[in-house]
């Protein structure tokens, strides 16, 4: 199992040791890594599930990118009256 360096606040700190009593009987260090490694290896299978139901069920999947603004001096007039017509 590789180690790795997860920054974490107190709060978080505190979770992770309350999660650790609740499923394992302690906070030790062993039984936090346990828990942290159980919520990755969640997100991971998750993460899988839905890319696979997205492709088994053919759902459109929007990925929204934004070209360059083609608003200029000249045509800033055109397109205000454009959006704001009476």
């Amino acid at each position: 199992m590789a180690d790795l360096d997860i920054p974490a606040n107190d709060r978080l700190l505190g979770i992770i040791k309350r999660l650790a009593i609740e499923l394992y009987g302690d906070d030790s260090e062993a039984s936090q890594k346990r828990v942290v490694e159980t919520a990755l290896e969640m997100r991971i299978v998750w993460s899988n599930l839905v890319e696979r139901g997205q492709q088994e069920t053919d759902e459109v999947v929007s990925k929204w990118e934004f070209a360059e603004s083609l608003v200029t001096k000249e045509n800033t007039g055109t397109i205000s009256n454009w959006l704001f017509r009476r």
